[in-house]
């Protein structure tokens, strides 16, 4: 039993202990008062009613005396009335007993005694007769029983008060307790908050400024441990000198990326330093790792590439590797040489005549990651033998690498809604489905739809992400609205991936305020990238906090990929975060991949923030991220994405503004 119940149970009885004595010596006054009025009553009457009978028991007038009897009698008010001669030894007597509604057993509690008086009738000294009168109590039993009535109901009334009111000051002056008790639940789960409300009790006081100094320790210990799983597993796949990907962490960029959903179309290179030994030997170790780290960085800012998704790797000695998404137009070769020249141009390359050779090749299809790097080793030795430093392997011929044709086919997509949304399934540790994630792809005549992976870098480079972000969420708001009219419809989160562009853009985040519903608002979840999130303006965050507060989630995915610390992220309303596919793909085998995941699952916890796994592909990852804690898993092992019934724009032209 609590200790607010304890409290209440041990008041309360005290409480009608005190007030059932006071009841009780309410009703044995009244009763007292009764009796003495009963007994006043007497003494008055047969006071007077005896000095009334002297002049008529002097004359011996018994009829007079009998009918003075009777008057008396018959107003009601006496149960006897008894006269005896002294000098005949005649007796006028009149009694009798009236009925009453009043209980028998209220009666027999009760007990009141009669009023009771006997006096002499005399005229001087002379004596003529006794006077015994006997007051009815009929009255005082009706008029006794009416005050018990009243003050028992008096008495419950008050004795629901007070409990009532007991009960309500010891739920205000124990709520820091209960505060206390779901801050201790809070802090098992490591979600960490504190207790606002200040008691007035000073003992209370001090356990709640203890637990909300506990609270933030707690915090502190598991943000820092956060921190230290991310610098470890950062420094395992990255490394050291220059802080891109090393051959651990190139690997698993290079797998992931060449995944069927995955994928999106680049191209990819190989910068192979060939004079490294000679430039140690002449320079000194210092001035080669100035050297490579000033490749590293015009690699890491070229603007040339796409750094959101551009894998860069030093894998050994003076070799770098770079894999950057690109719609392969005609210019794709030009970039390729603008990055060679912008490397040529660095000052230490140019001032210790640094010899390096810079080999790239178009990727059109997934590809196996080892025939990749062959294909770039064979490059490099042909770069060699030709004494060339700049060299690209040929491009294959594919039907969409036109930059004219992609732009006109984009924009006529745009112009006739030609995309199709399917939906992924995420599930809780339960195996229930609770969100859906929506997927955008482009219709293609007599083919399958084209993965976002395909035409998305394009989108991106026309600068038509926050046209395709609209399309997606009016298509998507067709489907909230038909799924509504369905008895069985989905009752979880949607979750709509909004691109950095369009969140960035003020007129692109007016338009979805005035576009969505409070309804749509409450089930929908926008989703970024980390890295998106890294780079949002000021005023983006604002709107972010906005839209949350009205209903909205923000979720991030591809949490670990950024390479900035997560504390920034506590800076932003994150509802969920998704770990990057990289360190989900056999994480039964990889114990450092499971070391990260748990530490990501204790710091988006921390935050009472959910995290969830996607790229879930095998029941031994399943079994592995259940027991790590995870929140929840999306995958192909779970569920593949399903196209999404959308009805026509003309059907749905009366329910849907156009934009």
């Amino acid at each position: 039993m609590s200790i607010r119940r304890q409290l209440a149970l041990y008041l309360g009885c005290l409480m009608v202990v005190i007030l059932s004595g006071n009841l009780w010596l309410n009703i044995h006054n009244f009763k007292l008062h009764f009796e003495e009025q009963l007994q006043s009553r007497a003494d008055e009457t047969a006071t007077t009613f005896a000095l009334s009978l002297s002049h008529s028991a002097q004359t011996k007038d018994d009829a007079t005396l009998k009918s003075m009897v009777d008057v008396i009698f018959d107003r009601g008010h006496f149960s006897l009335v008894k006269f005896e001669s002294t000098q005949n030894g005649a007796i006028i007597e009149r009694a009798a007993t009236e009925p009453t509604d009043v209980p028998m057993w209220f009666q027999r509690w009760m007990k009141l005694q009669p009023g009771f008086a006997q006096t002499e009738v005399l005229d001087g000294w002379q004596q003529f007769g006794q006077l015994s009168l006997v007051v009815h109590n009929k009255t005082s039993y009706e008029e006794l029983w009416q005050l018990v009535k009243a003050e028992c109901a008096w008495f419950l009334l008050m004795t629901l008060l007070v409990v009532y009111s007991m009960r309500l000051l010891l739920n205000w002056l124990l709520q820091p307790l209960k505060q206390i008790e779901h801050l201790a639940e809070k802090l098992s789960l490591n979600q960490f908050v504190h207790i606002h409300d200040t008691p007035k009790s000073k003992e209370v006081y001090s356990l709640v400024q203890a637990m909300n100094h506990l609270s933030d320790r707690l915090q502190a210990s598991f943000l820092a441990h956060g921190q230290t799983v991310q610098k470890l597993q950062y420094d395992a796949y990255h490394d050291n000198l220059t802080q891109v990907l090393n051959t651990k962490g190139w690997d698993q960029y290079l797998y992931d990326w060449m995944q069927h959903e995955q994928f999106a179309p680049g191209w990819i290179a190989l910068l192979h330093l060939e004079n490294l030994m000679l430039l140690n030997d002449q320079h000194g170790k210092a001035m080669l790792d100035e050297l490579l780290s000033q490749l590293a960085l015009q690699l890491k800012t070229d603007s040339a590439l796409s750094h959101e998704h551009v894998g860069i790797a030093r894998t050994s000695g003076g070799d770098f590797w770079l894999f950057s998404p690109d719609p392969l137009d005609s210019q794709f070769k030009n970039r390729i040489e603008a990055i060679h020249d912008s490397l040529k141009r660095l000052s230490l390359v140019q001032q210790y005549n640094a010899k390096f050779y810079f080999v790239a090749m178009p990727v059109h299809e997934p590809q196996e990651p080892a025939s990749l790097k062959h294909q770039l080793d064979l490059l490099l030795q042909r770069s060699k033998a030709e004494q060339k430093s700049l060299l690209i392997g040929a491009t294959e011929s594919h039907p969409l690498t036109n930059w004219v044709e992609w732009q006109q086919r984009l924009n006529a997509a745009l112009e006739d809604e030609a995309i199709q949304l399917f939906a992924q399934p995420l599930f809780d540790d339960t195996h229930n489905v609770i969100q859906k994630e929506v997927h955008c792809r482009l219709i293609e005549e007599g083919e399958e739809p084209l993965m976002a992976g395909y035409f998305w870098p394009m989108v991106d480079k026309l600068n038509l992400s926050q046209a395709f972000d609209r399309l997606v969420i009016r298509h998507w708001l067709r489907v909230f609205e038909q799924d509504e009219s369905n008895p069985d419809k989905f009752t979880g989160k949607w979750v709509l991936n909004i691109s950095g562009k369009s969140l960035n853009d003020p007129s692109f985040r007016q338009w979805f305020s005035e576009k969505l519903k409070p309804k749509q608002l409450q089930s929908l979840i926008i989703e970024c990238s980390e890295y998106t999130l890294a780079h949002v303006t000021v005023k983006t965050q604002m709107w972010l906090h906005e839209m949350v507060g009205l209903g909205m989630r923000l979720s991030v995915d591809h949490v670990g990929t950024s390479g900035k610390s997560f504390g920034f992220l506590a800076s932003f309303p994150i509802y969920q975060g998704k770990i990057e596919r990289r360190y989900i793909r056999n994480i039964d085998q990889q114990k450092d991949s499971a070391f990260f995941v748990s530490g990501m699952i204790q710091v988006f916890q921390t935050q009472g923030a959910l995290c969830f796994a996607e790229g879930v592909e095998q029941q031994a990852e399943i079994d592995v991220l259940t027991q790590l804690g995870i929140d929840g898993l999306m995958g192909f092992a779970l569920g593949t994405p399903t196209p999404l019934d959308v009805p026509s724009a003309s059907v749905m032209a009366h329910q849907i503004d156009q934009d």
